[in-house]
């Protein structure tokens, strides 16, 4: 075997380790960002929460109208009221589609999603049912 075959046989092996180094740094960017996407969909979420629960805690009339409606029914509302509050279960909606989506592409734990269905299936369903929220 010449130099100049040895010399090859080198360069092909450092070429080879060379893409396989590559093929590793491409995995762990890969993961990576996927753990980013995960954190911050989780962090989406908590947001959400924190932003729906602090519009309710410093509202003066929204506690008042909910209360109304849960007590009282939809039909005890004014058209002002009851816009109020289908626009206070309508954003509660949108969120719980946007978690289901998180799930969908991986970035929620199923636990995360039962626990959202079994509030939507005791609290949130017939809310939405009577506000005209859902669409069959």
């Amino acid at each position: 075997m010449s130099k100049m075959d040895r010399f090859n046989d080198w360069l092909t092996l450092i070429a080879n380790i060379g893409v396989v180094l590559g093929l590793i740094a491409v995995v762990m960017e890969l993961r990576h960002s996927s753990q980013v996407a995960e954190v911050e969909a989780y962090q989406s979420r908590i947001s959400e929460i924190q932003e729906i629960n602090l519009e309710l805690a410093l509202s003066n009339e929204l506690p008042l109208l909910l209360e109304k409606f849960d007590t009282q029914g939809a039909d005890s509302l004014s058209p002002v009221e009851r816009r109020r509050v289908r626009a206070w279960y309508n954003v509660i909606l949108r969120q719980m589609q946007g978690q289901y989506f998180q799930y969908q592409n991986g970035f929620l734990e199923r636990q995360v999603v039962e626990n959202s269905l079994s509030y939507i299936s005791k609290t949130l369903y017939a809310k939405w049912e009577v506000l005209g929220l859902l669409c069959y």
